[in-house]
Order: C-alpha cells, then structure tokens, then sequence
C-alpha cells in the first residue's frame, strides 16, 4: 500500500510532463543558441492556457530562473520574452521560432543584439 501511495505521489508530480506529451509546446526543451559571440544554453519548462505560452526558462550555467513575461502560441510558431541581466543592465530577451515535432528553432533578440537558437524536446 505504501508503494503504491508513494507511486501515485510520483505520478502527480510528474503529471504535468505527461499531460505536455499531446501539446506540441508544453513541456521541457533544452536550448541552445548564439548572440553575437556569447554562446548560452537554456531548459525552459512551458506551460500553456490556449495560445498563451508561460513557464521559466533557466540559464545552464547558473540555473538562474527567468519566468516568462509574455508568451504566444501561433500553430508551429511561439514567441516568448523573460527578463535578464547583464552586468547590472536590465533587458528583455525575445525568442520567435518554429516547432517541428521534437525540435525548436529560430531567432532571439536580446537588448537588440539578434542570435539564433536551437532545441530539442
């Protein structure tokens, strides 16, 4: 019995994966990218009500947390926006891509210095 409570515990926890797994969007992605010279990785876990896209994305490096200002979901396409700094100056960072099944990519912007990235499920 204490098995089984502490699978259905396991469960819940992950029940948000799992119930991301028909939702070409919500869920884990690991990405990577390039802006200018600075090279920089991500996981940003989504989340999604409709077309509107939420969740934190979190620096691969640091972990540092950045939840998602705005967020939209346009049939393959999404475009998000969190905050970040850098050296004590405060900017948005936007990324506009495509989805294709497991993978992601597409361009970012970020205090106006453009990138691209990449990522996969």
């Amino acid at each position: 019995m204490k098995t089984a409570a502490l699978s259905l515990v396991a469960l819940l926890m992950l029940g948000s994966p799992l119930q991301a797994q028909g939702d070409p969007v919500a869920g884990t992605w690991k990405l990577k990218g390039k802006v200018q010279s600075f090279g920089f990785s991500l996981t940003c876990r989504f989340t999604r009500s409709g077309d509107a896209l939420g969740g934190t994305c979190f620096d691969g490096g640091t972990n540092k947390p950045h939840p998602i200002k705005s967020g939209k979901v346009t049939g393959d396409r999404v475009v998000w926006t969190y905050g970040s700094d850098f050296m004590g100056q405060k900017f948005d960072v936007t990324y506009s891509g495509t989805i294709k099944g497991a993978a992601m990519s597409g361009g970012v912007d970020a205090a106006g210095r453009k990138g691209a990235f990449s990522g996969t499920r």
